[in-house]
C-alpha cells in the first residue's frame, strides 16, 4: 500500500515542476532587429522636385522673353529704326538692359528727314553720330502715359545721351516730346517701354 501512494505522489511532483518551467521556455525571444532612421526611404518629395524644375523653367522664360528689341521688331511702322540700332550696335543693349523708354520714330518721320541726312547717319564712319541720334530717342527707366508732367511745369527729361527732353502732358489726351507728338503709348517691351511718335528727335551737336 505504501509503495502505491508514493509513485502517484512522486508523478504529481514531476509535474508540478514541468508546469512551473513552461511560461519560461514558451516565451518567444524578441527580435533584437528594430527599424532605423536608415532603413526610412527619405528619397525627394515629388512636390519638390517639381518646384526646383518650375524655378528653371521661370528663369528661362525670363532670359527669353520679350524685350525692347523685340516691340520695336514686331511693329512694321519701326523698321527703319530698327535697322538704325542694329546698325549703330545698340541692339544688345536694348535687348537686355534697361529698363529704358524709348521714343520711336516711324519710318514716315525718317523719310521726313531732309534728303541725304538718314543716309549720312548711317555712313560706318558716323556711327557715333548715329548713336547719338538713337540715344536722344531714349530715357533711363520707365516713362508711361500718365507719368508725363503737365507742359506748365516745364520738367526736363534725360536721354541716354545726356541732353535733356521736352516731354509733356498738353491736355486733351495731347502728348509730345520736344515738337514731335507721341501717337501710341505704353507699348509693352519686358525690359521697358515704347511710345511711338511721328518725328525723329535730331540732338544739337554741342549741349
Amino acid at each position: 500500500m505504501k509503495r502505491s501512494l508514493l509513485v502517484p505522489a512522486m508523478a504529481a511532483l514531476f509535474l508540478a515542476a514541468c508546469s512551473d518551467d513552461t511560461p519560461e521556455t514558451r516565451t518567444a525571444p524578441q527580435d533584437p532587429v528594430q527599424p532605423y532612421a536608415d532603413d526610412v526611404d527619405i528619397a525627394p518629395a515629388p512636390d519638390e522636385e517639381e518646384t526646383f524644375t518650375d524655378t528653371i523653367d521661370r528663369e528661362e522664360m525670363v532670359a527669353s522673353g520679350p524685350n525692347l528689341l523685340d516691340a520695336v521688331a514686331a511693329d512694321p511702322r519701326l523698321s527703319t529704326l530698327y535697322g538704325a540700332i542694329e546698325a549703330a550696335g545698340l541692339d544688345e543693349t536694348l535687348a537686355t538692359g534697361g529698363p529704358y523708354t524709348i521714343f520711336a520714330p516711324t519710318n514716315d518721320a525718317f523719310d521726313a528727314l531732309p534728303e541725304g541726312q538718314l543716309e549720312d547717319y548711317l555712313k560706318p564712319d558716323n556711327t557715333d553720330k548715329l548713336v547719338r541720334m538713337l540715344e536722344y530717342h531714349i530715357v533711363e527707366g520707365e516713362v508711361r502715359a500718365s507719368n508725363v508732367p503737365p507742359a506748365e511745369e516745364g520738367v526736363p527729361t534725360a536721354s541716354l545721351n545726356g541732353l535733356d527732353l521736352s516731354v509733356r502732358d498738353m491736355g486733351g489726351g495731347q502728348l509730345m516730346i520736344n515738337q514731335a507728338s507721341i501717337l501710341e503709348t505704353d507699348v509693352e517691351g519686358g525690359n521697358g517701354i515704347v511710345h511711338v511718335i511721328d518725328s525723329v528727335l535730331v540732338p544739337r551737336e554741342t549741349e
